[in-house]
């Protein structure tokens, strides 16, 4: 029998990059993808609980760093793994997201075979921490 595909929400607003990240992860793994911050969390409070996300940080409506404060502050979400991929290059805005719990900061133009492989590390470390506790 084959294993689940892990679950990745992608929230990025700009449907060519959008559309990218969906095609290109979706080879691997079952894809979600959400133009802003605020559809995403309307579709967590569903019950959706995506073993990734893959964040942008400028957004209409909802914000990177407002969607992350509104997921760390909840019991439900706040362990949910997630990567920046974003072209903000403040200094200020990067270390906000570290400080709130991200596991990686991506800039765009981002390599595809570099998303993969820290998708892969972050994935293998949240299982590995699952696993340890």
């Amino acid at each position: 029998m084959k294993a689940n595909k892990k679950k990745i929400l992608v929230i990025e607003d700009h449907d060519s990059i959008r559309l990218l990240l969906n095609r290109f992860l979706s080879k691997r793994f079952d894809v979600t993808c959400m133009a802003d911050g605020f559809d995403a969390l309307a579709w967590l409070s569903y019950g959706n609980m995506p073993d990734l996300i893959i964040l942008d940080m400028s957004m209409p409506r909802l914000s990177g760093i407002d969607f992350l404060n509104n997921i760390r502050t909840s019991g439900l979400f706040r362990e949910i793994p997630v990567l920046v991929v974003s072209a903000d290059e403040d200094s200020k805005v990067i270390q906000k997201c570290y400080d709130l719990g991200i596991e990686g900061y991506i800039p765009k133009p981002f390599n595809p075979i570099n998303l993969n492989e820290k998708i892969d590390t972050v994935l293998t470390q949240t299982r590995t921490q699952i696993v340890n506790v």
